[in-house]
């Protein structure tokens, strides 16, 4: 018997941090363990929301985003990733959507309206897959003006090693930007390919922030973080 969809429940959470005009960031927990999670917000040029990850959040923050936009879609980045999303697509009106590498597992567990190739174009953002991931693992590029902004599920994890318990850290969580063991022990299928999609991220003109699921924003130097993430690889 296939397992009940977790309910919408709303656990501690930051206030929203708008990051651009079109971008903004809820930070919560995992639920049930202590590990950090991100859900980013991102407005389209029609005035529709796009959320990568799915964060329950209390009425206020609710309100807020619904003044901000109509909900439209909720990027999965794969089926690992999903924990909050029936009841937040149920609970915001919005369809899912994620990688076509991963769509077979996705449509198992999710009402699954389409893969990031079925979602309308928009001039500022464009839905990838990182290259070499086992699962297509989806990635968003957003253009704010002439800054772009880079948003990650797990490929790329930036958790400072202070602060984090030490099983975490034992798992090699910690330590800043990086590509993270369990990543590449599960989810990685091609290193060369993950390399290359890396070093072409790097070179991305007006490279501003890398907003990842897990850990820190970086928006003093994200290309020197991508780097320093490509060492550990």
């Amino acid at each position: 018997m296939a397992k009940a969809p977790r309910p919408w429940i709303v656990t501690p959470h930051t206030p929203i941090q708008k990051l651009e005009d079109n971008i903004w960031t809820v930070d919560s927990n995992v639920p049930g363990t202590p590990m950090r999670r991100r859900m980013t917000i991102l407005k389209r040029t029609d005035g529709t929301l796009v959320f990568f990850q799915a964060v329950p959040v209390d009425d206020a923050t609710l309100e807020q985003i619904r003044a901000w936009g109509k909900s439209a879609y909720l990027i999965v980045p794969h089926d690992q990733h999903g924990m909050d999303a029936t009841p937040f697509a149920e609970k915001l009106g919005v369809k899912i959507y994620g990688p076509k590498a991963n769509e077979e597992k996705l449509r198992q567990k999710f009402n699954l309206a389409g893969t990031l190739e079925d979602i309308p174009p928009d001039p500022t953002m464009t839905f990838e897959s990182v290259a070499g991931s086992k699962h297509g693992e989806a990635m968003v590029i957003v253009r704010s003006g002439d800054r772009v902004t880079l948003v990650f599920a797990d490929a790329y994890m930036a958790n400072p090693s202070k602060g984090l318990p030490l099983p975490l850290r034992l798992a090699g969580f910690g330590g800043g930007p990086r590509i993270t063991p369990i990543f590449k022990l599960f989810y990685m299928k091609d290193k060369k390919a993950l390399r290359a999609h890396f070093e072409k991220l790097v070179e991305t003109p007006g490279l501003k922030h890398l907003v990842p699921c897990h850990g820190l924003i970086e928006s003093n130097d994200a290309a020197g973080a991508l780097k320093q993430a490509l060492a550990t690889l």
